[in-house]
């Protein structure tokens, strides 16, 4: 990917991309989700998440809080990144600003890495760190707690 290619998106566009990524979002959680196996590797100073994404699948991240590389190593997927629409096919590194949350169409498997610079090694701090659930997805995954306690609360029932 050259440089030539990523141009600065103006923020009045970015206020309208985060609510049609909401939307998506929404849309997107009333359906069956696809297992997305995640590895996480620590060497002094570093954070690495990898994740294994099949294809055919449509994968929302979340918004990162921090500037940080991404290593696309395996694959090709077509991204939605700032308003921008692009195909990314590994071998790929590219910079994510602060700030930017992906909607990913995954064309073939696709192995994709983020490298954080963080002595945090707890996954629960790290994610506090590093990105922001959007209130859509914070509600859902409220919604399925009081489920979750529901069905405990019958199947503790004689």
């Amino acid at each position: 990917m050259s440089d030539e290619l990523v141009q600065p998106v103006d923020q009045a566009v970015l206020v309208p991309y985060a609510q049609k990524l909401e939307r998506l979002e929404a849309g997107m959680l009333r359906h069956v989700q696809t297992e997305i196996p995640l590895t996480h590797r620590f060497a002094p100073g570093v954070y690495l998440r990898e994740v294994f994404m099949p294809a055919g699948t449509i994968v929302l991240g979340h918004e990162h809080k921090t500037e940080h590389f991404n290593i696309i190593i395996k694959g090709r997927c077509t991204v939605l990144m700032d308003g921008q629409i692009e195909e990314i096919v590994a071998p790929c590194t590219l910079v994510s600003k602060a700030g930017v949350r992906k909607a990913l169409y995954i064309h073939e498997d696709t192995i994709w890495q983020t490298v954080h610079p963080t002595e945090e090694t707890d996954l629960t701090k790290l994610e506090e760190q590093l990105i922001i659930k959007s209130p859509v997805f914070l509600s859902h995954m409220q919604e399925l707690e009081k489920l979750m306690q529901s069905v405990k609360a019958i199947e503790v029932k004689p």
